[in-house]
């Protein structure tokens, strides 16, 4: 919770910084035109009686005296009948855009499998004097890993379930050995034999899951083994926020030695594990039991990962042409790199009305608050955009723990035919790479905005190429579109 607590604090930065870089929530700009559009109106408006007697378009006379009669109240949707005048191909429909912050479902927040021995080139398990690495990064405060023993029919090591920590009462990363904090653990899948002598354990089987069922299928503690007699466990903090783990077997000297098997592991909160104790194992923890592989286990995590944390304001723009935000393959403008590294989108905007492109703003207020801000799990961004046929939505929101990694909608038809588009566009959402700074651990990195001394101050990326990222953003955002006017 300290940690937490520092990390709202840190992140006030990047509220102030999104707060300067853009205007109010949401900015709606129209193009030069528009506005050009709008002071000719202005004018208008203010012709005597008499000159406007003169004008040969009495049809246009009688709409600019409609225009004088608006209320206040109706500026905006006036905006929008100027923008009209102008658009020849269509109707202009006004659109409200969601943008959800869904990340608070991830209780893990980062997992995998380490089946390749520190001393090897190939998976497989690991020999007296050999063991694993894998490094986590600091976005959790919790560590939980399993690792078989291979000389039994279904005991594996393993902190258990709650987990060990990775950080101290004041936040700082916890170094070297843990060891004591690892328990033997018998999965509750296969009946015990002789440790070191069973037939249906790994070393001596047929082949994979061929042991009798064990009666008792609760997952349990197994009392007479010191974890200290068989592996050493070890963490290791470094400068970029990650933790290097290290399991080493030393069980050549105990009373059963032999090899440990590939690890399954996961940094989590309190409120996930990898196991309950009593409860019944999962499949994947009972292939890694029996039979020491741990593909299948970090294959049932893998959908409970992902990136739990902030996402800052928003630059969007409806226009004609497709890519009028950023374009991939080539260098990220300044705006982009602004918006991607610290969050601010007000550069960027300023970008779409030099180029005079569509109809642009930002929203950087998150919905119920006062100030511009990153938005929180559960919070929201909301904003208009008005379009006419033919039109695209691009639209772009820094993850905020990251270096410049931003979330996108890129090249969305906002009409299909004649009709305006509306629901969800979730599954349109894509994870793109700036290439302005170089990528550190999601959510540890010290040049990433809630960690960071200030803007812009990680080292420049040797790849400086905009391009997607690989990342599946399911869970972690949504947004809808709805047409309102």
């Amino acid at each position: 919770m300290q940690r937490l607590l520092r990390l709202f604090a840190a992140l006030m930065a990047l509220a102030l910084l999104a707060a300067a870089c853009s205007d109010d929530d949401p900015v709606d700009t129209a193009t030069g035109d528009d506005e050009m559009a709008e002071e000719d109106e202005m004018a208008d408006d203010e012709m005597a009686d008499d000159d406007m007697a003169e004008e040969d378009d009495m049809a246009e006379e009688d709409d600019m005296a409609e225009e004088d009669d608006m209320a206040d109240d109706d500026m905006a949707e006036e905006d929008d009948m100027a923008e009209e005048d102008d658009m020849a191909d269509g109707d202009v429909i006004v659109f409200e855009v969601t943008l959800t912050n869904t990340s608070d479902s991830f209780a893990i927040a980062a997992s995998g499998a380490q089946p390749i021995p520190f001393d090897g080139t190939e998976a497989g398990p690991a020999a007296p004097g050999s063991g694993y690495e894998f490094t986590v990064p600091r976005s959790a405060p919790l560590l939980t890993f399993a690792t078989m023993f291979v000389q039994t029919n279904d005991w594996f090591w393993s902190p258990g379930p709650g987990g060990l920590a990775l950080f101290d009462a004041d936040g700082n990363p916890i170094a070297g050995d843990v060891t004591d904090q690892v328990t033997l653990w018998d999965a509750g899948t296969e009946i015990d034999q002789t440790p070191g002598e069973g037939a249906d354990q790994a070393p001596r089987q047929a082949g994979p899951n061929t042991g009798a069922d064990d009666p008792n299928t609760a997952i349990r503690p197994v009392d007479g083994f010191n974890a200290a007699n068989y592996i050493q466990v070890t963490l290791d903090p470094q400068e970029d926020g990650n933790t290097v783990v290290r399991i080493e077997n030393i069980s050549a000297g105990a009373s059963v030695p032999g090899p440990i098997a590939p690890v399954a592991w996961a940094v989590h909160n309190d409120a996930v594990s990898l196991f309950e104790e009593g409860a019944e194992a999962s499949a994947g923890l009972e292939i890694l039991a029996e039979d020491g592989g741990p593909g299948d286990l970090a294959a049932e995590l893998a959908p409970l990962t992902g990136i739990t944390g902030p996402f800052a304001p928003i630059a969007y723009v409806a226009a004609d042409q497709p890519d009028a935000l950023f374009v991939t393959g080539v260098e990220a403008s300044p705006g982009l790199e602004m918006l991607a590294e610290d969050g601010g989108p007000g550069l960027l905007v300023e970008e779409l009305e030099a180029a005079g492109i569509g109809h642009y703003g930002a929203a950087a207020i998150p919905d119920g608050e006062d100030e511009a801000g990153p938005a929180f799990p559960g919070q929201t961004y909301t904003f208009t955009v008005a379009a006419y046929e033919g039109q695209y939505l691009n639209l772009a929101s820094m993850l905020v723990q990251s270096n410049d990694w931003f979330v996108a909608l890129r090249n969305v038809p906002l009409f299909d035919g004649a009709d305006p588009i509306s629901g969800d566009l979730t599954d349109q959402l894509r994870l793109y790479d700036a290439g302005t700074e170089v990528d550190q651990a999601i959510g540890a990195g010290p040049d990433q905005a809630p960690r960071q001394a200030g803007p812009n101050t990680g080292a420049a990326d040797e790849d400086t190429e905009i391009r997607g990222l690989d990342i599946e953003l399911a869970g972690h955002l949504t947004v809808t579109i709805e047409p309102v006017g």
